[in-house]
Protein backbone atom coordinates (compact mmCIF):
# COMPACT_ATOMS: atom_id res chain seq x y z
CA UNK A 1 0.00 0.00 0.00
CA UNK A 2 1.33 3.42 -0.94
CA UNK A 3 2.35 5.75 1.91
CA UNK A 4 1.20 9.30 1.16
CA UNK A 5 2.55 10.88 4.35
CA UNK A 6 5.07 13.70 3.82
CA UNK A 7 8.69 12.58 3.88
CA UNK A 8 9.33 14.26 7.24
CA UNK A 9 6.43 12.39 8.82
CA UNK A 10 7.65 9.05 7.43
CA UNK A 11 11.13 9.66 8.77
CA UNK A 12 9.91 10.83 12.17
CA UNK A 13 7.51 7.93 12.69
CA UNK A 14 10.13 5.38 11.65
CA UNK A 15 12.67 6.98 13.96
CA UNK A 16 10.32 7.02 16.94
CA UNK A 17 9.47 3.35 16.42
CA UNK A 18 13.13 2.39 16.16
CA UNK A 19 14.13 4.49 19.15
CA UNK A 20 11.51 2.93 21.40
CA UNK A 21 12.60 -0.56 20.33
CA UNK A 22 16.31 0.20 20.67
CA UNK A 23 16.08 1.60 24.18
CA UNK A 24 14.23 -1.51 25.27
CA UNK A 25 17.05 -3.96 24.54
CA UNK A 26 20.07 -2.24 22.87
CA UNK A 27 20.14 -4.87 20.18
CA UNK A 28 22.59 -4.37 17.28
CA UNK A 29 21.46 -1.19 15.53
CA UNK A 30 22.68 -2.38 12.13
CA UNK A 31 20.42 -5.43 12.33
CA UNK A 32 17.46 -3.41 13.57
CA UNK A 33 17.84 -0.88 10.76
CA UNK A 34 18.15 -3.60 8.12
CA UNK A 35 14.96 -5.24 9.33
CA UNK A 36 13.11 -1.92 9.50
CA UNK A 37 14.14 -0.95 5.98
CA UNK A 38 13.01 -4.31 4.63
CA UNK A 39 9.60 -3.64 6.13
CA UNK A 40 9.45 0.06 5.19
CA UNK A 41 9.96 -0.03 1.45
CA UNK A 42 8.19 3.33 1.14
CA UNK A 43 11.28 5.09 2.54
CA UNK A 44 13.49 6.54 -0.18
CA UNK A 45 17.29 6.24 0.01
CA UNK A 46 17.74 9.80 1.28
CA UNK A 47 15.13 9.21 4.00
CA UNK A 48 16.85 5.99 5.02
CA UNK A 49 20.13 7.83 5.44
CA UNK A 50 18.44 10.39 7.71
CA UNK A 51 16.87 7.61 9.78
CA UNK A 52 20.15 5.71 10.13
CA UNK A 53 22.29 8.75 10.91
CA UNK A 54 19.85 10.11 13.47
CA UNK A 55 19.31 6.78 15.19
CA UNK A 56 23.05 6.16 15.49
CA UNK A 57 23.49 9.68 16.83
CA UNK A 58 20.76 9.28 19.43
CA UNK A 59 22.20 5.95 20.57
CA UNK A 60 25.61 7.57 21.01
CA UNK A 61 24.20 10.55 22.89
CA UNK A 62 21.50 8.94 24.99
CA UNK A 63 23.09 9.64 28.38
CA UNK A 64 23.49 13.30 27.51
CA UNK A 65 19.85 13.43 26.38
CA UNK A 66 18.70 11.85 29.64
CA UNK A 67 20.74 14.36 31.63
CA UNK A 68 19.44 17.52 29.96
CA UNK A 69 15.82 16.35 30.02
CA UNK A 70 15.86 14.92 33.55
CA UNK A 71 15.00 18.16 35.44
CA UNK A 72 11.73 18.40 33.49
CA UNK A 73 11.05 14.79 32.52
CA UNK A 74 12.37 12.65 35.39
CA UNK A 75 11.96 9.33 33.62
CA UNK A 76 14.67 6.79 32.73
CA UNK A 77 17.09 5.46 31.99
CA UNK A 78 15.04 2.37 31.24
CA UNK A 79 16.03 -1.19 31.90
CA UNK A 80 15.99 -3.78 29.11
CA UNK A 81 12.49 -4.93 28.30
CA UNK A 82 10.90 -1.56 28.98
CA UNK A 83 10.26 0.75 26.05
CA UNK A 84 9.98 4.51 26.58
CA UNK A 85 6.63 6.04 25.84
CA UNK A 86 6.06 7.55 22.44
CA UNK A 87 5.82 10.95 24.12
CA UNK A 88 9.26 10.58 25.76
CA UNK A 89 10.74 9.32 22.50
CA UNK A 90 9.52 12.49 20.79
CA UNK A 91 11.26 14.62 23.43
CA UNK A 92 14.48 12.67 22.98
CA UNK A 93 14.33 13.23 19.22
CA UNK A 94 13.66 16.96 19.55
CA UNK A 95 16.45 17.38 22.11
CA UNK A 96 18.89 15.51 19.90
CA UNK A 97 18.04 17.56 16.84
CA UNK A 98 18.32 20.82 18.74
CA UNK A 99 21.57 20.02 20.54
CA UNK A 100 23.43 18.06 17.88
CA UNK A 101 21.82 18.86 14.52
CA UNK A 102 21.22 22.59 14.85
CA UNK A 103 17.43 22.63 15.04
CA UNK A 104 16.26 26.12 15.95
CA UNK A 105 14.99 26.63 19.48
CA UNK A 106 11.72 28.05 18.15
CA UNK A 107 11.04 24.87 16.18
CA UNK A 108 11.35 22.73 19.29
CA UNK A 109 9.12 25.17 21.20
CA UNK A 110 6.49 25.02 18.47
CA UNK A 111 6.42 21.20 18.50
CA UNK A 112 6.41 20.82 22.29
CA UNK A 113 5.54 24.13 23.99
CA UNK A 114 5.05 22.34 27.32
CA UNK A 115 8.84 21.98 27.78
CA UNK A 116 11.30 24.76 28.62
CA UNK A 117 13.75 24.22 25.77
CA UNK A 118 15.92 27.10 26.90
CA UNK A 119 16.48 25.19 30.12
CA UNK A 120 17.51 22.15 28.07
CA UNK A 121 20.11 24.26 26.26
CA UNK A 122 21.41 25.67 29.54
CA UNK A 123 21.65 22.18 31.08
CA UNK A 124 23.71 21.05 28.11
CA UNK A 125 26.06 24.03 28.34
CA UNK A 126 26.43 23.50 32.10
CA UNK A 127 27.96 20.04 31.61
CA UNK A 128 31.27 21.74 30.86
CA UNK A 129 31.20 23.41 34.30
CA UNK A 130 30.82 20.17 36.29
CA UNK A 131 33.70 19.99 38.76
CA UNK A 132 34.21 16.23 38.87
CA UNK A 133 36.30 15.32 35.80
CA UNK A 134 34.88 11.81 35.49
CA UNK A 135 31.25 12.97 35.57
CA UNK A 136 32.02 15.83 33.20
CA UNK A 137 33.77 13.49 30.74
CA UNK A 138 31.04 10.81 30.92
CA UNK A 139 28.20 13.29 30.38
CA UNK A 140 30.01 15.23 27.65
CA UNK A 141 30.68 12.11 25.60
CA UNK A 142 27.66 10.13 26.75
CA UNK A 143 29.39 7.16 28.31
CA UNK A 144 28.68 4.94 31.32
CA UNK A 145 30.87 5.96 34.26
CA UNK A 146 32.74 2.66 34.26
CA UNK A 147 33.78 2.94 30.59
CA UNK A 148 34.70 6.60 31.07
CA UNK A 149 36.84 5.71 34.07
CA UNK A 150 38.70 2.97 32.20
CA UNK A 151 39.33 5.15 29.18
CA UNK A 152 40.86 7.89 31.33
CA UNK A 153 43.00 5.32 33.17
CA UNK A 154 44.12 3.83 29.85
CA UNK A 155 44.71 6.98 27.77
CA UNK A 156 44.90 9.89 30.19
CA UNK A 157 42.32 12.68 30.17
CA UNK A 158 43.33 14.24 26.85
CA UNK A 159 43.73 10.89 25.09
CA UNK A 160 40.36 9.76 26.44
CA UNK A 161 38.70 12.92 25.14
CA UNK A 162 40.25 12.45 21.70
CA UNK A 163 39.21 8.80 21.65
CA UNK A 164 35.65 9.55 22.79
CA UNK A 165 35.32 12.30 20.21
CA UNK A 166 36.32 9.86 17.47
CA UNK A 167 33.88 7.30 18.84
CA UNK A 168 31.04 9.79 18.41
CA UNK A 169 31.89 10.43 14.75
CA UNK A 170 30.78 8.38 11.76
CA UNK A 171 33.28 5.65 10.93
CA UNK A 172 34.84 5.67 7.46
CA UNK A 173 33.39 3.21 4.97
CA UNK A 174 36.31 0.94 4.18
CA UNK A 175 36.38 -2.17 1.99
CA UNK A 176 38.92 -4.86 1.16
CA UNK A 177 39.31 -5.78 -2.49
CA UNK A 178 39.04 -9.56 -2.81
CA UNK A 179 42.25 -10.43 -4.61
CA UNK A 180 40.89 -13.87 -5.50
CA UNK A 181 38.75 -12.03 -8.05
CA UNK A 182 40.16 -8.53 -8.60
CA UNK A 183 42.68 -5.97 -7.39
CA UNK A 184 42.35 -2.78 -5.42
CA UNK A 185 43.28 -0.77 -8.51
CA UNK A 186 40.79 -2.54 -10.77
CA UNK A 187 37.98 -2.14 -8.24
CA UNK A 188 38.73 1.57 -7.83
CA UNK A 189 38.78 2.02 -11.61
CA UNK A 190 35.42 0.27 -11.99
CA UNK A 191 33.83 2.52 -9.42
CA UNK A 192 35.41 5.64 -10.92
CA UNK A 193 33.63 4.85 -14.20
CA UNK A 194 30.19 4.65 -12.62
CA UNK A 195 27.59 7.32 -13.28
CA UNK A 196 27.84 9.13 -10.95
CA UNK A 197 31.43 8.09 -10.10
CA UNK A 198 32.13 6.42 -6.79
CA UNK A 199 35.35 7.98 -5.53
CA UNK A 200 37.78 6.00 -3.41
CA UNK A 201 41.12 6.48 -1.68
CA UNK A 202 43.61 3.65 -1.05
CA UNK A 203 44.05 2.84 2.64
CA UNK A 204 47.30 4.17 4.06
CA UNK A 205 48.54 0.95 5.67
CA UNK A 206 46.43 -2.02 4.50
CA UNK A 207 47.53 -3.12 1.05
CA UNK A 208 44.13 -4.11 -0.41
CA UNK A 209 41.83 -1.54 1.20
CA UNK A 210 39.81 1.33 -0.24
CA UNK A 211 38.04 4.11 1.65
CA UNK A 212 34.88 5.27 -0.09
CA UNK A 213 34.64 9.01 -0.42
CA UNK A 214 30.86 9.26 -0.64
CA UNK A 215 28.07 7.58 1.26
CA UNK A 216 26.56 4.76 -0.70
CA UNK A 217 24.73 1.52 -0.13
CA UNK A 218 27.68 -0.79 -0.77
CA UNK A 219 25.52 -3.83 -0.06
CA UNK A 220 23.57 -3.05 -3.23
CA UNK A 221 26.65 -2.82 -5.44
CA UNK A 222 27.01 -5.58 -8.06
CA UNK A 223 30.69 -6.00 -7.20
CA UNK A 224 29.76 -7.17 -3.70
CA UNK A 225 27.27 -9.70 -5.03
CA UNK A 226 29.99 -10.93 -7.40
CA UNK A 227 32.43 -11.35 -4.49
CA UNK A 228 34.75 -8.54 -5.58
CA UNK A 229 35.09 -6.96 -2.13
CA UNK A 230 34.17 -7.20 1.53
CA UNK A 231 33.33 -4.37 3.90
CA UNK A 232 36.21 -4.44 6.41
CA UNK A 233 37.87 -1.76 8.51
CA UNK A 234 41.52 -1.05 7.74
CA UNK A 235 42.66 -2.18 11.19
CA UNK A 236 40.91 -5.52 10.73
CA UNK A 237 42.65 -5.93 7.38
CA UNK A 238 46.01 -5.19 9.00
CA UNK A 239 45.44 -7.85 11.64
CA UNK A 240 44.87 -10.46 8.92
CA UNK A 241 48.04 -9.30 7.18
CA UNK A 242 49.99 -9.65 10.45
CA UNK A 243 49.09 -13.34 10.46
CA UNK A 244 51.05 -13.53 7.17
CA UNK A 245 49.66 -16.97 6.29
CA UNK A 246 52.03 -19.12 4.20
CA UNK A 247 50.51 -19.71 0.79
CA UNK A 248 50.92 -23.49 0.97
CA UNK A 249 50.69 -23.76 4.74
CA UNK A 250 48.15 -24.84 7.36
CA UNK A 251 46.41 -21.93 9.07
CA UNK A 252 43.99 -22.26 11.99
CA UNK A 253 41.56 -19.38 12.59
CA UNK A 254 40.50 -20.39 16.09
CA UNK A 255 37.80 -17.71 16.59
CA UNK A 256 36.52 -17.26 13.05
CA UNK A 257 33.04 -15.93 13.77
CA UNK A 258 31.26 -15.01 10.54
CA UNK A 259 34.58 -15.01 8.75
CA UNK A 260 35.63 -11.46 7.88
CA UNK A 261 39.28 -12.12 8.67
CA UNK A 262 39.03 -15.73 7.49
CA UNK A 263 38.15 -14.48 4.00
CA UNK A 264 41.11 -12.08 4.13
CA UNK A 265 43.42 -14.94 5.15
CA UNK A 266 42.13 -17.10 2.31
CA UNK A 267 42.81 -14.32 -0.19
CA UNK A 268 46.34 -13.87 1.17
CA UNK A 269 46.86 -17.63 0.72
CA UNK A 270 45.62 -17.35 -2.88
CA UNK A 271 43.23 -20.26 -2.26
CA UNK A 272 46.14 -22.62 -1.64
CA UNK A 273 47.19 -24.57 1.41
CA UNK A 274 44.64 -25.37 4.12
CA UNK A 275 42.60 -22.85 6.11
CA UNK A 276 40.64 -24.18 9.09
CA UNK A 277 37.98 -21.90 10.60
CA UNK A 278 36.78 -22.79 14.09
CA UNK A 279 34.13 -21.14 16.21
CA UNK A 280 31.73 -21.92 19.03
CA UNK A 281 28.71 -20.62 17.08
CA UNK A 282 27.57 -22.93 14.29
CA UNK A 283 25.33 -20.25 12.75
CA UNK A 284 28.33 -17.94 12.34
CA UNK A 285 30.25 -20.67 10.54
CA UNK A 286 27.24 -21.17 8.28
CA UNK A 287 27.35 -17.46 7.44
CA UNK A 288 31.08 -17.80 6.77
CA UNK A 289 30.27 -20.57 4.30
CA UNK A 290 27.85 -18.35 2.39
CA UNK A 291 30.35 -15.51 2.26
CA UNK A 292 33.15 -17.86 1.19
CA UNK A 293 31.11 -19.14 -1.74
CA UNK A 294 30.48 -15.58 -2.87
CA UNK A 295 34.18 -14.74 -2.50
CA UNK A 296 35.32 -17.83 -4.41
CA UNK A 297 37.21 -19.18 -1.39
CA UNK A 298 37.78 -22.93 -1.67
CA UNK A 299 40.76 -23.86 0.54
CA UNK A 300 38.86 -23.68 3.82
CA UNK A 301 36.89 -25.95 6.11
CA UNK A 302 34.89 -25.17 9.24
CA UNK A 303 34.82 -26.90 12.62
CA UNK A 304 32.35 -26.08 15.38
CA UNK A 305 33.99 -26.29 18.81
CA UNK A 306 32.47 -26.40 22.31
CA UNK A 307 32.44 -23.39 24.59
CA UNK A 308 34.78 -25.12 27.01
CA UNK A 309 36.67 -28.33 27.42
CA UNK A 310 38.88 -30.09 24.85
CA UNK A 311 38.72 -29.45 21.15
CA UNK A 312 36.88 -32.04 19.03
CA UNK A 313 38.86 -34.86 17.42
CA UNK A 314 38.78 -33.28 13.96
CA UNK A 315 40.53 -30.21 15.37
CA UNK A 316 42.99 -32.23 17.48
CA UNK A 317 44.07 -33.99 14.29
CA UNK A 318 46.04 -30.80 13.53
CA UNK A 319 48.03 -30.96 16.79
CA UNK A 320 51.59 -29.78 16.23
CA UNK A 321 51.01 -29.15 12.51
CA UNK A 322 49.75 -25.58 12.06
CA UNK A 323 52.03 -22.92 10.58
CA UNK A 324 49.77 -20.24 12.03
CA UNK A 325 47.23 -20.24 14.84
CA UNK A 326 45.18 -17.06 14.85
CA UNK A 327 43.29 -16.05 18.01
CA UNK A 328 40.89 -13.22 17.16
CA UNK A 329 39.69 -13.29 20.75
CA UNK A 330 36.21 -12.34 21.94
CA UNK A 331 36.62 -8.98 23.65
CA UNK A 332 34.89 -5.87 24.94
CA UNK A 333 34.95 -4.34 21.44
CA UNK A 334 35.66 -0.86 22.76
CA UNK A 335 37.92 -0.15 19.80
CA UNK A 336 35.05 -0.56 17.34
CA UNK A 337 32.41 1.17 19.45
CA UNK A 338 31.73 3.88 16.87
CA UNK A 339 30.36 1.17 14.57
CA UNK A 340 28.35 -0.43 17.38
CA UNK A 341 27.48 2.47 19.71
CA UNK A 342 24.77 0.46 21.44
CA UNK A 343 27.52 -1.76 22.92
CA UNK A 344 28.37 0.91 25.50
CA UNK A 345 24.88 0.49 26.99
CA UNK A 346 24.67 -3.28 26.61
CA UNK A 347 28.05 -4.12 28.15
CA UNK A 348 28.55 -4.59 31.87
CA UNK A 349 31.81 -4.23 33.81
CA UNK A 350 31.61 -7.76 35.25
CA UNK A 351 31.42 -9.14 31.69
CA UNK A 352 34.54 -7.22 30.67
CA UNK A 353 36.34 -8.22 33.87
CA UNK A 354 35.77 -11.90 33.04
CA UNK A 355 37.12 -11.63 29.49
CA UNK A 356 40.87 -12.03 30.18
CA UNK A 357 40.34 -15.48 31.67
CA UNK A 358 38.28 -16.52 28.64
CA UNK A 359 40.81 -15.06 26.22
CA UNK A 360 43.71 -16.89 27.87
CA UNK A 361 41.75 -20.13 28.00
CA UNK A 362 40.96 -19.95 24.28
CA UNK A 363 44.60 -19.23 23.41
CA UNK A 364 45.93 -22.05 25.57
CA UNK A 365 43.42 -24.50 24.13
CA UNK A 366 44.48 -23.71 20.57
CA UNK A 367 48.22 -23.45 21.25
CA UNK A 368 48.97 -27.23 20.97
CA UNK A 369 47.88 -27.10 17.32
CA UNK A 370 50.90 -24.93 16.51
CA UNK A 371 53.94 -26.52 14.85
CA UNK A 372 57.47 -25.75 16.11
CA UNK A 373 58.59 -22.64 14.27
CA UNK A 374 55.00 -21.61 13.63
CA UNK A 375 53.41 -18.41 14.88
CA UNK A 376 50.49 -17.73 17.16
CA UNK A 377 48.85 -14.35 16.52
CA UNK A 378 46.66 -12.92 19.28
CA UNK A 379 44.31 -10.03 18.43
CA UNK A 380 41.38 -8.05 19.82
CA UNK A 381 39.33 -5.02 18.80
CA UNK A 382 39.77 -3.33 22.16
CA UNK A 383 42.30 -0.89 23.59
CA UNK A 384 42.12 -2.17 27.18
CA UNK A 385 45.49 -3.53 28.28
CA UNK A 386 43.87 -6.10 30.57
CA UNK A 387 42.56 -7.84 27.45
CA UNK A 388 45.72 -7.30 25.42
CA UNK A 389 49.22 -6.99 26.90
CA UNK A 390 48.22 -8.60 30.20
CA UNK A 391 46.78 -11.69 28.46
CA UNK A 392 49.85 -12.00 26.24
CA UNK A 393 52.15 -11.77 29.28
CA UNK A 394 50.28 -14.65 30.94
CA UNK A 395 50.39 -16.66 27.71
CA UNK A 396 54.17 -16.19 27.44
CA UNK A 397 54.56 -17.24 31.08
CA UNK A 398 52.47 -20.37 30.48
CA UNK A 399 54.51 -21.42 27.42
CA UNK A 400 58.20 -20.40 27.70
CA UNK A 401 58.87 -21.62 24.15
CA UNK A 402 56.85 -18.69 22.76
CA UNK A 403 58.93 -15.67 21.77
CA UNK A 404 57.71 -12.30 20.49
CA UNK A 405 58.06 -11.43 16.81
CA UNK A 406 58.67 -7.76 15.93
CA UNK A 407 55.96 -6.32 13.71
CA UNK A 408 58.61 -4.94 11.34
CA UNK A 409 59.83 -8.51 10.74
CA UNK A 410 56.44 -9.21 9.16
CA UNK A 411 55.48 -5.84 7.66
CA UNK A 412 58.88 -4.36 6.93
CA UNK A 413 60.46 -1.38 8.69
CA UNK A 414 58.92 1.44 6.64
CA UNK A 415 55.37 0.15 6.76
CA UNK A 416 54.98 -0.02 10.55
CA UNK A 417 55.58 3.66 11.25
CA UNK A 418 52.90 5.02 13.55
CA UNK A 419 50.97 1.78 14.13
CA UNK A 420 53.23 -0.23 16.45
CA UNK A 421 53.74 -0.19 20.20
CA UNK A 422 56.84 1.43 21.67
CA UNK A 423 58.56 -1.95 22.05
CA UNK A 424 57.88 -2.81 18.39
CA UNK A 425 56.13 -6.09 19.12
CA UNK A 426 52.46 -5.13 18.83
CA UNK A 427 50.16 -3.59 16.26
CA UNK A 428 48.10 -0.88 18.02
CA UNK A 429 45.61 1.30 16.18
CA UNK A 430 43.28 4.02 17.44
CA UNK A 431 40.41 5.85 15.72
CA UNK A 432 41.61 9.28 16.86
CA UNK A 433 45.20 8.66 15.71
CA UNK A 434 44.80 6.53 12.60
CA UNK A 435 41.22 6.97 11.40
CA UNK A 436 40.53 3.27 11.85
CA UNK A 437 39.13 1.06 14.61
CA UNK A 438 41.09 0.44 17.80
CA UNK A 439 42.82 -2.95 17.44
CA UNK A 440 45.63 -4.81 19.14
CA UNK A 441 47.58 -7.70 17.64
CA UNK A 442 50.89 -9.41 18.32
CA UNK A 443 52.72 -12.42 16.89
CA UNK A 444 54.62 -15.09 18.87
CA UNK A 445 56.84 -17.81 17.47
CA UNK A 446 56.94 -21.31 19.01
CA UNK A 447 60.58 -22.25 19.26
CA UNK A 448 61.54 -25.87 18.75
Amino acid sequence: MADYRPAEARVRDTLLDLWCQSRADWRFITERLAQAFRNARQLHSAERRVVADTLYGMVRRVRTLDHVLAPQVPVGPWSPGHEPTRERAQLDLLAYRMLFEGMALDVAKAERPDLDWGRVLRAHAAIGDIADPLTRFALTWSLPDWIASRLIAELGEKGAIDFASAMDARAPLTVRANTLKTTREALAATWAQRDPPLTTTPTRWAKDGLVLGARTNVFGLPELKAGGFEVQDEASQLVAELVAPPVHGLVIDACAGAGGKTLALGALMRNKGRLVAMDMARHKLDELGRRARRAGLSNHRTIAVPDDGPLPAEALAFTGKADRVFIDAPCSGVGSMRRNPEARWRMRPDFVDALPELQLRIALRALPLLAPGGRLVYATCTIFREENEAVVARLLAAEPRLTRVPVKEIFGKTRVEGIVSDDGFSLRTFPHLHGMDGFYATAMRLEA
